[in-house]
């Protein structure tokens, strides 16, 4: 290997573990369109999603319930990990609760092919353009948001493993259901 195949492939190494200490993504840089995270207490931006499905999920049309919105990549390995989660909480049929995952800006093919090899039951919707993500910006993924009434009550950025995840969602959910 050639001295600047070395190089290139050291470039490529460094850049890639320095994507991966941001939770698998970065939010862009201030100056370059970014805008501030949203917090707990802010009012979560409205959105229309096409889900892998065919249907439509619209945020402002479940301010009457709890929603928990996850943002992934199929080439995120903690967001892979978390998966099983959503299955799980969607399966656990909480009254007035809807889970939603969406896709951060990979094509509808990949999207389609994640969704029916894995499995997935719960809504996963596509953001190939990132105008729901841009709604919605963060440091990392997977960013996970908890929702009651239309009002942003906790975030996520990261995952540990899935039962962790499980216990630290399920928490924040019942904790809006009283």
């Amino acid at each position: 290997m050639s001295r600047y195949g070395r190089i290139f492939g050291l470039v490529l190494t460094m850049i890639f573990c320095l994507s991966s200490l941001t939770a698998c993504g970065a939010a862009a840089e201030p100056g370059m369109g970014a805008t501030k995270e949203l917090q707990v207490g802010d009012k979560a931006p409205d959105f229309t999603a096409k889900l892998v499905d065919g249907s439509e999920f619209k945020m402002s049309e479940h301010d009457d319930e709890v929603v928990l919105i996850n943002f992934f990549a199929s080439w995120c390995g903690p967001c892979m990990g978390e998966m099983p989660v959503f299955d799980r909480l969607k399966s656990d049929n909480i009254s007035n609760f809807s889970v939603l995952c969406i896709n951060c800006e990979e094509e509808k093919a990949t999207v389609d092919t994640l969704v029916k090899e894995k499995g997935y039951t719960f809504p996963v919707a596509y953001d190939e353009d990132g105008a729901i993500g841009a709604k919605y910006p963060t440091d990392g993924i997977p960013y996970t948001l908890v929702i009651k009434n239309g009002v942003i009550e906790k975030t996520f950025i990261g995952a540990g493993s899935a039962e962790e995840q499980y216990k630290e969602y399920k928490g924040a959910i019942d904790a809006c259901m009283k």
